[in-house]
């Protein structure tokens, strides 16, 4: 009875050792593996932050690039603003002064004899009768006609609307003196002042009258 009884209590003893030692190595086998997964956990972080380091410093250099590239086209920009101020202010004053002596819609020049012109438009003259009387072949509305008009002075005059010998009649001498002082400064514009009488005749088809007008313009003498 003793014998079975201490027998048993060693099998219990046994039995717990057992389980202790068991539990122990199941705690350290489950210890190493969270110690091995912090471990991996901390190198993937540490990788991951130096990937992060790596694109960052990729970004700002790819920028600072983007930058050094920009800025010679923002120079660029501020020359042109630089030399589109004075063309604007120029262009400004020009259109002012265009404007200041524009003829008023109300009101039309006056010829060299001191009659006003006529307030409508005339039917378009004959210019193949002109050949007759002029000597040489003309075209219609060629400004070129007129005394004094030369194809540098007649683009200046297509520049501001003239482009017929009806415009023309009907500009302000004024208007004239100041397109062509603007254009050419210092420029003797003193023929300018028949130039509408002209351009009137033409339009009219009064071609005796033109031709007889630019006779003695051409001798030097001045217009009745």
């Amino acid at each position: 009875m003793p014998y079975t009884l201490v027998k048993g209590l060693v099998w219990v003893v046994l039995a717990l050792l057992i389980g202790i030692v068991i539990g122990w190595m199941l705690r350290s086998l489950r210890s190493k593996r969270q110690v091995a997964r912090a471990r991996t956990a901390a190198a993937t972080g540490v990788a991951g932050s130096r990937s992060g380091k790596h694109s960052d410093a990729a970004e700002v250099e790819r920028l600072r690039i983007r930058l050094a590239e920009l800025e010679p086209i923002v120079v660029e920009r501020d020359r042109l603003r630089a030399e589109l101020q004075p063309i604007m202010v120029e262009r400004a004053r020009v259109r002012a002064a265009i404007d200041s002596v524009r003829p008023d819609p109300a009101t039309y020049p006056v010829s060299s004899s001191g009659q006003p012109l006529a307030s409508e438009r005339p039917p378009t003259p004959d210019v193949r009768a002109a050949a007759a009387v002029l000597g040489r072949e003309i075209e219609l509305d060629d400004l070129r006609v007129v005394v004094g008009v030369g194809p540098a002075i007649e683009s200046l005059c297509r520049r501001i609307g003239i482009r017929t010998w009806w415009d023309l009649a009907t500009t302000e001498p004024s208007l004239l003196r100041t397109m062509l002082t603007d254009a050419r400064p210092g420029l003797a514009v003193d023929d300018s002042a028949s130039w509408p009488l002209q351009a009137q005749l033409l339009a009219e088809g009064r071609w005796e009258e033109f031709k007889a007008l630019t006779d003695e313009l051409a001798a030097g003498r001045p217009p009745d």
